[in-house]
């Protein structure tokens, strides 16, 4: 009961402020004239007061003013009966002349379909002549003119010379335009007359001085067209910086939308400033069109009229009702199609935006009426809702001039301070993040201290466990190897001691039986035979040790202490070829060798040449078996990232499946029986990997065969100094 009663208190308040505000705009209005007079001097307040006699106005194209005072007594409208020339052009000096035809009367101001000449009636468009004669007093202050018309052409001439004009008049359609205007100048008259002609070319518009030309003191003129422009210009700049300002604050924050329709709102009623019939819509007729600013124009303010819509829906959501929001939309869409010639009456713009008005102070009144009565969106509905009623006054003239824009630097100023507001909101919000943000960053800090910890325990658990894996894979490494060489090296040398031992017994046998005299021819040849076979037994077996410690030999430090020199790959090849092709020609297949000059390394050539050396013996006796015919291709080329790509491949049987996960260690070899010791591949990769600086890999050849690719470092620059000599070596784990 007691939100309900003060939701009703807050509806009551603001509905009493609704109905202040409109009584406010309304006496405003009626007694604008009266605080224009509380403001003057006693002086004007004279002259005013002697000003309410009714103005003169013209008979039969003559304006007799030689009786009126226009400092004492004001502007004077140029009203009255004036001679005019349907559907001809006329010159001054024709008309002066007495060389014109007979003109008819035709008052002004006044439409042409709304008037006749000579019984008849006029067409909308068309071309028409107007002349008045203006008698002054003879000693008459300097004096201006200015007319307000601009959506046909017209020139007006004035004591033979053209004072004011809107575009350019012709004779058709094609030859008018409304490009160009000038509303407002000094005028000068000879012998206290005022020879006044106006040209007119209605095409696209209705024919006719729409609006009186006035007269007056030229002082009062151009200050009340300066303060104009210069209020215009203020409030265009005011407006688009509103605007500009809420685009920014959109841009930083995409989620407020209301950011978006006001800055829309700001930059379309800031644009609507540059194409109304104004000072500062007249500098931008220089360079376009008047129908073409007048269609802009309207465009513009619907625009701004459809986002009070949006904002509507946005500050309701759904409390709006559907109906009339979309009614509000069509109707509004509505007025600038009625400003288009096909739809264009005299009375079809204002009845759209009569009724857009209605239906968009009804869809604001609706939410109100249904129980949103928020007190934050209070002020805008209804600074909306007397915008809308200072619309509908100023479209029916009534009200004075700038009421709309007196009703929208209320709205600019609202909606500054709800901008102020919620940039206020927005630095609070900001306050409080950063806040959170340093609690947050404080937390944060004592957990990373923590984890911190963790992980320096963690990394240093983790680095002794790799030094015991590392120092784990050393010892089953050096494990591998000494089996290997335990391996490799027992079963020659136990062949050696077996048959030592045997050639012993038999020695001591032959021996005794010599002592004993029991030896005979027979089993001495016997005895020399059985020595023959067990010295050629003991010499292979040592040979194969000697082997096999002569391998063991080129993979620790002989040769890889030599000093780097710089090489040429294709020349090293040049040089081992013949000894390749004699080995090749030996096992029946070709050797291919692809290179060109220029392919240059720093390196150790003992090293490189031994590296090719093992891969090409590689290939040799284990790609092609039981003398099957092939090809060995050895090529280089140059990396764009600075490494020389050295590629051994055969076409023969490729890599077995069970040797490839240990292709480079020690004494993995699938031709043991022939006495291969499986040490090349692990001294290629020792070589490769060590003393060369580089890396090798071995894959399946496309088409069948082995692949080996060696990237070594190439030489950047053939004249640098040379590196050190490497003296370690690298061993596969």
């Amino acid at each position: 009961m007691k939100q309900w009663h003060y939701r009703q208190s807050v509806a009551g308040f603001w509905l009493l402020a609704t109905f202040a505000a409109l009584l406010a705009l309304a006496a405003f209005t009626a007694l604008s004239p009266a605080i224009q007079a509380q403001v003057v001097p006693p002086s004007t307040k004279e002259r005013l007061a002697a000003a309410k006699l009714e103005q003169p106005r013209a008979v039969d194209g003559i304006l007799d003013l030689r009786h009126w005072d226009f400092q004492r007594d004001g502007d004077v409208a140029l009203s009255g009966n004036w001679h005019f020339w349907r559907d001809q052009l006329l010159d001054q000096q024709s008309i002066l002349s007495g060389a014109a035809p007979s003109p008819s009367v035709l008052a002004v101001p006044g439409r042409w379909p709304s008037n006749g000449a000579d019984g008849l009636p006029l067409p909308e468009e068309g071309l028409g002549t107007y002349h008045l004669r203006v008698l002054l007093p003879p000693h008459a202050t300097e004096l201006a003119v200015r007319h307000n018309h601009r959506f046909i052409s017209f020139n007006i001439v004035i004591n033979g010379r053209r004072t004011l004009y809107n575009g350019t008049v012709g004779n058709d359609r094609e030859t008018t335009n409304t490009i160009g205007r000038r509303a407002i100048s000094a005028v000068s008259a000879s012998q206290g007359i005022l020879e006044i002609t106006v040209q007119m070319a209605a095409f696209g518009g209705y024919g006719g001085i729409t609006n009186a030309i006035m007269l007056g003191d030229i002082n009062p003129f151009y200050d009340d067209w300066q303060r104009e422009l210069m209020l215009r210009t203020a409030f265009l700049f005011i407006c688009l910086s509103m605007g500009l300002l809420y685009l920014m604050l959109y841009l930083l924050r995409p989620q407020d939308r209301e950011c978006l329709i006001f800055a829309v709102m700001s930059i379309s009623f800031a644009l609507v400033q540059l194409t109304v019939n104004s000072p500062l819509g007249i500098e931008v007729q220089k360079f376009l069109s008047s129908r073409f600013l007048s269609s802009l124009s309207i465009i513009l303010y619907s625009i701004t009229l459809l986002c009070q819509i949006m904002h509507t829906k946005f500050l309701f959501q759904k409390k709006v009702n559907q109906a009339l929001f979309i009614t509000s939309i069509i109707l509004t869409i509505l007025v600038p199609i009625s400003s288009f010639k096909p739809f264009l009456t005299s009375w079809s713009i204002q009845l759209a935006m009569t009724a857009s008005f209605i239906s968009i102070t009804l869809t604001l009144i609706f939410p109100i009426i249904a129980g949103d009565r928020r007190p934050e969106n209070m002020p805008i509905v209804v600074t909306w809702i007397i915008m809308g009623l200072a619309n509908v006054v100023i479209v029916f003239g009534v009200g004075f001039k700038g009421v709309v824009e007196t009703v929208y630097c209320f709205a600019l100023i609202l909606q500054a301070v709800m901008l102020f507001d919620r940039l206020r909101q927005m630095l609070d919000q900001s306050r409080q993040a950063n806040a959170r943000l340093a609690a947050l960053n404080d937390a944060l800090e004592d957990q990373v201290a923590d984890r911190t910890r963790h992980l320096s325990e963690t990394v240093d658990r983790l680095q002794a466990t790799q030094k015991r894996l590392v120092q784990s894979e050393k010892l089953a490494s050096l494990g591998r190897l000494v089996a290997g060489v335990a391996h490799e090296v027992n079963t020659p040398v136990g062949t050696a001691l077996t048959t030592a031992t045997y050639l012993s017994q038999q020695v001591d046998s032959a021996a005794q039986a010599l002592a004993a005299g029991s030896l005979t021819r027979r089993n001495l040849v016997d005895f020399l035979a059985e020595a023959q076979l067990a010295t050629g037994l003991l010499t292979s077996t040592v040979e194969r040790t000697a082997t096999i410690v002569r391998d063991f030999r080129q993979m620790g430090t002989e040769g890889m202490d030599k000093a780097p020199t710089r090489l040429d790959l294709h020349d090293l090849l040049a040089e081992q070829r013949p000894a390749m092709e004699m080995q090749a020609q030996a096992a029946h297949l070709t050797l291919q060798i692809d290179t060109h000059p220029g392919l240059l390394l720093v390196s150790n050539g003992w090293a490189l040449t031994q590296l090719i050396g093992q891969l090409f013996s590689n290939c040799i006796n284990h790609a092609f078996p039981d003398r099957r015919q092939g090809t060995i291709r050895i090529s280089g080329t140059l990396d764009p990232q600075g490494w020389l790509d050295l590629i051994v491949e055969d076409d023969g049987v490729g890599i077995a499946a069970d040797i490839r996960p240990h292709l480079f260690e020690p004494f993995a070899t699938t031709d043991r029986a022939s006495g291969r010791t499986g040490l090349g591949l692990h001294m290629a990769f020792t070589l490769a990997t060590g003393v060369l600086g580089g890396s090798i890999q071995m894959d399946d050849r496309p088409g069948g065969g082995t692949r080996a690719l060696i990237r070594l470092p190439a030489a950047a620059d053939p004249e640098a100094p040379l590196p050190p000599a490497q003296g370690t070596t690298a061993m596969p784990t």
